[in-house]
């Protein structure tokens, strides 16, 4: 793909995968064009093998944004974005996804809080959803709205994650030291685009942050609007991914010889906690699936988990 002339050397560089999704894709471009470019960052788009246009976009796109195009054809996201991240070349690499709206304080915010806090290495930013898209029984509740749509709002407050708490979805960055320093790349046999599309993003912030180091930094400026379709969130799709869920925690957490779960794990009792209402029957499908999930990954045997 063609790819324009990129003279200075960015501070952030943001990695995308995407895969058949042009119209998504196309919406997240027009935001990014409406960031400003200081501090200097890159976007690095790579395209899982779409038959879309989306190598179309991608060569227009590079004429006015300082955009690496690139490919992998091997299917599964993890792939694309370890190959997005052999290539950046920025301090801070944040990972999205081509289906967020960003706002326009996206970058700046994130940057200012990665020099107030030399000491974080891991940083999530907050993800906000359009409600009006997805179905009244997930909006009602605390936790199915992470654990289905990637929700991520711990407030107003910057503030760090918990022991074993980690960000999700698409808004989260890591420094580039930290990455390097402990040799970290995306599990090629978890996620989108493979047998197990689940538990990517914990398997690998867990290698760049162990669960019981405070050095995760929740950035509530850095905002993106995560879009939805309700039609994905059928209460049988809803179910399957709550167990698939469950089950990719409980793999990860035996691999690095965790003693305790994901904080979403048990999450009806967290709801009842922060909504003081009653777990509706689709939530109490959710929660029994994604416990059946946690339970099957737990006693089964364990698979290696492939990094590259």
């Amino acid at each position: 793909m063609r790819q324009p002339r990129l003279l200075t050397t960015p501070t952030i560089s943001v990695i995308v995968a995407t895969r058949n999704r042009r119209a998504a894709l196309e919406q997240f471009l027009e935001g990014v064009r409406g960031l400003p470019m200081e501090p200097p960052w890159e976007l690095i788009v790579v395209d899982n093998g779409s038959g879309d246009g989306t190598h179309d976009l991608l060569v227009s796109a590079a004429a006015d944004l300082p955009l690496v195009a690139l490919e992998e054809r091997q299917h599964g996201k993890s792939r694309a974005l370890n190959k997005g991240l052999r290539h950046a070349r920025g301090e801070i690499l944040l990972f999205a996804d081509d289906d967020i709206v960003p706002d326009r304080h996206w970058l700046t915010a994130l940057y200012q809080a990665s020099l107030e806090y030399d000491q974080a290495n891991v940083f999530g930013g907050r993800i906000l959803l359009n409600y009006e898209n997805l179905p009244a029984w997930v909006v009602e509740s605390y936790n199915l709205k992470t654990i289905l749509a990637s929700e991520q709002d711990l407030g107003n407050a910057l503030q760090w994650f918990e022991d074993n708490q980690y960000p999700v979805g698409p808004n989260l960055a890591v420094r580039r030291c930290a990455v390097e320093r402990n040799h970290c790349e995306w599990p090629v046999n978890l996620g989108p685009g493979t047998k197990l599309p689940l538990g990517d993003e914990r398997a690998f912030l867990v290698r760049v942050s162990p669960p019981s180091t405070r050095d995760r930094l929740y950035v509530p400026g850095s905002v993106v609007r995560h879009n939805v379709a309700g039609r994905e969130l059928k209460i049988a799709n809803a179910a399957a991914r709550c167990f698939l869920g469950g089950y990719a925690a409980a793999l990860v957490n035996k691999r690095y010889g965790q003693r305790s779960l994901p904080h979403d794990v048990d999450f009806p009792a967290l709801a009842r906690q922060r909504r003081c209402q009653l777990v509706s029957t689709r939530e109490l499908i959710c929660s029994l699936a994604r416990a059946a999930g946690v339970m099957t990954g737990t006693i089964s045997p364990f698979p290696r988990i492939v990094y590259g």
